[in-house]
Parts: structure tokens; C-alpha cells; sequence
């Protein structure tokens, strides 16, 4: 009976532990959407206001990885609530 409750106090403890680590896994993602954002603005900024010789494909690029990473993020913070969800 005792070996049944220290397991159980490890299970919760583990259960608690990665709870915490996804929130925390969650924070980084959304700061990292936040960045990216601000990155991606700067390059539409650019991209519009500069002349041709500043409207390179480099900007482009920028854009076009920034949004493409924004989405893998959020996808990721999706399948966390997820998991989240499905275990809490």
C-alpha cells in the first residue's frame, strides 16, 4: 500500500512538472510569435517604403520565413493545449 502511494506522489510530481513545462514551452512560443512579428513588420516597412534597389527578394525572404514560422508556432501551441488538455 505504501509503494502504491510513493508511486502515485511520483506520478503527480511528474504530471506537475510537465504541466509547468508547457506553460513554459507555451510563454517561449508566443514571445518568439512576438519577435517574429515585430521582424515581419519591419520588413513590410521596408519592402514598401524603400526604393527599388532596397525591395530586394532578401525581403521577401524575411517575410515570407517570418510568416512561415509564426504559423509552425501557433501550430505548436495548438498540439500543447492539446496535449494540455487531454492529460491535465
Amino acid at each position: 500500500m505504501a509503494e502504491s502511494c510513493n508511486q502515485e506522489n511520483r506520478f503527480e510530481a511528474l504530471r506537475r512538472g510537465l504541466a509547468a513545462e508547457f506553460q513554459r514551452t507555451k510563454q517561449v512560443a508566443h514571445k518568439l510569435i512576438d519577435d517574429l512579428t515585430s521582424i515581419n513588420g519591419y520588413a513590410a516597412i521596408v519592402a514598401i517604403q524603400g526604393g527599388p534597389e532596397q525591395r530586394p527578394s532578401g525581403f521577401r525572404k524575411i517575410l515570407d520565413r517570418s510568416r512561415k514560422s509564426m504559423v509552425m508556432l501557433q501550430d505548436c501551441i495548438a498540439n500543447l493545449h492539446e496535449v494540455e488538455r487531454r492529460y491535465s
